[in-house]
């Protein structure tokens, strides 16, 4: 059975469209390869693809992966939001060399960023301290490979702040790999060293390079060691430049960007940092609307808006349509100063469990002058109904929402009377008199039905009991000094469990907040005796210790409880609170 296996290794079985790849023939293509219609269902029909793979087919074609990216669906959304007030804005004007974006990157403020927003890469961008594109450009290659990178970052950091010295041996050495502080960060550089020292072809070291990648298991580079430095030998150059050279091109068996790659992937972070700096409001209601695109869903997003000024508009059925918009806002306190473009409102494709024709029914109504009007003029079924109640979709004509609840099958038989095709006059129904629901009540429904925190955040509500016990906020705890204990309470999330040399667990998270995000670590003791509580508990107490390194700060975690929320006790809670646990980021 082993052997069978082996020989059916890297046998294709199946054929799809590559996700982003485009080749470009001067000639037919029929005409050099069997052409065939892709499997699968896309929007506009099957693809034509042909039956070579992508290895094969770039020995013959001119091949290019065209970078299919959600951050581009965020930079075309804000730029025709922000048109309708600024006509002639276009999102590749904005310039790449700002340093408020590039500050903003050393800050390590870049939720919400694609490309840039977890925290890995925002820890790269304090650690280099990342002042252009190019640096820009070296955290993308460096970080998003993953653990089986090619590049050594934290020494490419080290050598950049001037904390690790290194000298190039060779004049050639300096030509390839001068911007990269002598490290192999690119795939090209490869190429270049065997070109150069070994004097392969274009063609020839690129196939060096991926078999290298390919057979890494096997430590192809080491067979292919011997050949390449009498090569370089040959050329002129010493055994010991020889052998440093091809050992560097051997040694980068991980996955690597090509630069363009890279560069491609940093400009996109920087124009969205533009975006978000420039026009905060377009910049989110874009963000949330291209959901889900990057490291964190829109519950996160939206708190991140808030923390930044930006208002969070309710579900409202006159004024919420298939997209989140950009509203203009009257200031909360005085003075009442209008703010435009300050607030965003929901859109109805937040709410879970409403279908697109009850979607478009809405739109097609907007607006509505009471509660009976909405309900004589858009079908709605009964669960439908009771979710747009529960989530504030109503609160506009009418804000009592549990007594809304309550009057749902008398509403539906109402309506079925007033359309029956008679002209009868039947009153609307009549409210029963109760009692509303509380904020946390109304916040909770929120949360479960739109994924994300409308007013405030939920562990806004437990703010005032953690506060007075000693606790911070994530943003206090984070602008603490080095070595500082301190009691932190929040929502563990984006669970990381990277793979380490010793075996040990260790364990990264984002505790999250009203205030944002704290990044967690918590190592392999910890986590054995705690762990149950980061995994399974949607609020969580920590005690930990600052850790500052290279500007970045760091928590430590020393014990970890589960926290029993207070928010519980003001509801009467039939399920768990909606709040996201067992948080596993995955691949």
């Amino acid at each position: 059975m082993f052997r069978l296996s082996t020989v059916l290794a890297d046998v294709p079985r199946n054929i799809r469209a590559h996700s982003s790849g485009v080749i470009v023939s001067r000639r037919p293509l029929a005409d050099t390869v069997p052409v065939q219609w892709s499997a699968g269902d896309q929007e506009d029909g099957n693809l034509r693809i042909i039956q070579w793979d992508k290895r094969s087919a770039k020995h013959y074609f001119d091949k290019f992966d065209i970078l299919c990216l959600r951050g581009q669906d965020v930079l075309s959304g804000t730029q025709e939001r922000v048109r309708l007030q600024h006509l002639d804005f276009r999102v590749e004007n904005l310039p790449l060399d700002d340093p408020h974006t590039y500050q903003a990157m050393r800050s390590g403020e870049l939720v919400g960023i694609p490309q840039s927003a977890s925290p890995a890469m925002r820890q790269a961008h304090m650690r280099l301290q990342t002042m252009n594109l190019t640096d820009a450009s070296l955290v993308q290659a460096g970080i998003r490979p993953g653990v089986g990178g090619a590049v050594k970052i934290n020494e490419l950091i080290g050598r950049r702040r001037g904390t690790k010295s290194y000298q190039l041996s060779h004049p050639d050495f300096e030509r390839i790999l001068g911007n990269t502080y002598g490290i192999l960060v690119f795939q090209e550089q490869v190429d270049q060293l065997l070109q150069v020292f070994c004097g392969c072809t274009s063609g020839e070291a690129e196939e060096i390079r991926e078999e290298i990648h390919k057979r890494r298991r096997e430590d192809y580079g080491q067979v292919l060691r011997p050949q390449l430095i009498q090569r370089a030998v040959d050329r002129g150059y010493t055994e010991a430049v020889a052998a440093e050279a091809v050992d560097m091109a051997a040694g980068f068996r991980g996955y690597g960007f090509a630069q363009g790659h890279a560069l491609a992937f940093a400009e996109i972070s920087v124009r969205s940092i533009a975006c978000q700096q420039n026009f905060p409001g377009p910049y989110f209601a874009a963000l949330l609307q291209a959901q889900p695109a990057g490291y964190y869903g829109p519950c996160t997003i939206a708190n991140e808006a808030r923390t930044r000024g930006i208002r969070i508009l309710p579900l409202d059925v006159s004024r919420s349509t298939e997209d989140y918009a950009v509203e203009d806002i009257v200031a909360e306190d005085d003075p009442k100063l209008g703010v435009p473009s300050g607030g965003i409102r929901l859109a109805l494709t937040a709410l879970k469990g409403l279908s697109a024709p009850a979607r478009a029914a809405i739109v097609a109504g907007q607006p509505y002058l009471s509660v009976a009007d909405f309900v004589r003029r858009v079908a709605l079924n009964r669960d439908e109904l009771e979710t747009l109640i529960q989530c504030g979709g109503l609160d506009a004509l009418h804000p009592h929402r549990r007594a809304l609840l309550c009057a749902v099958p008398d509403w539906l038989a109402w309506r079925g009377a007033v359309s029956g095709g008679l002209e009868l006059d039947v009153p609307p129904p009549t409210l029963p008199e109760m009692t509303d629901f509380s904020p946390e009540e109304k916040a909770i429904r929120e949360r479960a039905l739109l994924g994300l925190d409308v007013h405030q955040h939920l562990m806004a509500f437990e703010r005032e009991r953690v506060s007075g016990r000693g606790g911070l906020t994530t943003w206090e705890a984070r602008r603490q000094p080095n070595g500082k204990k301190v009691m932190v309470v929040g929502n563990p999330i984006r669970l990381r469990f990277p793979p380490t040399p010793s075996g040990k667990r260790v364990v990264f998270f984002d505790l999250e907040d009203e205030t944002g995000l704290l990044n967690v670590t918590c190592f392999d003791a910890v986590y054995r005796r705690d762990g149950h509580a980061i995994v399974c508990s949607p609020y969580v107490t920590i005690i930990g210790v600052t850790q500052v390194r290279e500007d970045h700060t760091a928590f430590l975690a020393q014990r970890v409880f589960a926290y029993q929320p207070e928010i519980v006790k003001a509801v009467d809670l039939e399920q768990t609170l909606p709040i996201t646990t067992a948080d596993f980021l995955v691949g």
